[in-house]
């Protein structure tokens, strides 16, 4: 029996989304079982030029794949990979739902100060987006407000044991290559960037602010920016990389305003200068085909004197999902 090319390709295609979502099935499957090991999801504030999409969202299924994560010199190392699906009901609005899975490593300077503080590896917080997208040749915006369950076991330092939320907008606008942006966003607790994965968490209220220009040529692209969190009100902070052990101090006595605490205390709680940071980043962005996104970026913490480098593999699946698009 011959099979002709496309019907081989659809069946490849079918096969492989059958696999996917078996996948899937089983993660839903395997976190209804183990409810309290999801942790917060460093899902980014919406980012990115809307010059390379000037129609918006393309409507339809959405599937999603990335590795990615930051290792801080001195501080540890946080890596997750994860997947996301979601649906475009228009050109303007979308929504999405992931889960992704935390590597975090301790760095030797706090096992030297304390055996008993170990890193969390797990599951991290089941979360869910809702997307927005205007672009606009006067002014390009896009919003996200994302939401997590509270899930996660704290004592692997996945999780504050509280659901969060954050408001993240974005505004740019492209003078041919190059497009001017501002980033402002408010919620209950300090997200991730794909600049900066932090090896903490926090839950207090907060708003953040990144500004700069970003530089797309074609498919390298360049950025750089600076950045800053104000937070005010009571602040609790997580750490990622300090897990109470046998012979660990699980948390600070009383509030504490020492900003390093997560090397020394899994949970630490006080006021808003706990929590407050600025710096400046950058970053490189390359998409060698139009599903596949790799980038690596820096930032510099200036309160924390904290440099960290960051990479992300990102991969677009949704044409599994669209078998006639081309």
């Amino acid at each position: 029996m011959k099979f002709s090319t496309r019907s081989t390709d659809n069946l490849w295609k079918l096969l492989v989304l059958r696999f996917l979502l078996a996948g899937f099935a089983l993660t839903l499957a395997f976190l209804g079982l183990c409810p309290s090991i999801f942790a917060q999801s460093p899902v980014p504030a919406a980012t990115g030029a809307a010059k390379d999409n000037p129609g918006g969202f393309t409507p339809g299924w959405t599937l999603g794949a990335k590795f990615e994560g930051s290792y801080s010199d001195g501080d540890g190392s946080v890596y997750d990979v994860g997947s996301a699906l979601g649906y475009n009901f228009s050109r303007h609005f979308g929504i999405d739902a992931g889960v992704p899975f935390y590597f975090v490593t301790t760095p030797t300077s706090i096992k030297q100060k304390n055996p008993g503080a170990v890193s969390g590896i797990g599951v991290g917080t089941l979360f869910a987006d809702l997307r927005w997208n205007y672009p606009n040749k006067s002014l390009n915006y896009s919003s996200a407000v994302h939401v997590t369950a509270p899930t996660a076991d704290t004592k692997k330092g996945l999780s504050t044991g509280h659901a969060t939320w954050n408001l993240a907008n974005h505004f740019d606008h492209a003078f041919g290559d190059f497009s001017p942006f501002i980033d402002a966003g408010v919620g209950n607790s300090v997200m991730d960037t794909k600049f900066f994965h932090r090896p903490f968490i926090t839950f207090g209220y907060n708003a953040q602010f990144n500004a700069g220009i970003e530089y797309d040529p074609g498919k390298f692209s360049f950025s750089a920016a600076a950045y800053d969190v104000a937070p005010w009100g009571n602040q609790t902070v997580t750490s990622r990389v300090f897990r109470c052990g046998s012979a660990a101090k699980c948390s600070a006595s009383g509030a504490t305003s020492d900003r390093k605490s997560f090397t020394s205390s899994s949970v630490s709680t006080g006021g808003a200068d706990l929590v407050r940071d600025n710096g400046f980043n950058a970053g490189v962005d390359f998409k060698p085909v139009g599903y596949l996104d790799l980038e690596f970026d820096f930032s510099r913490s200036v309160p924390l004197r904290l440099n960290s480098y960051s990479f992300g593999i990102g991969v677009d699946l949704s044409w599994l999902l669209r078998p006639r698009a081309h």
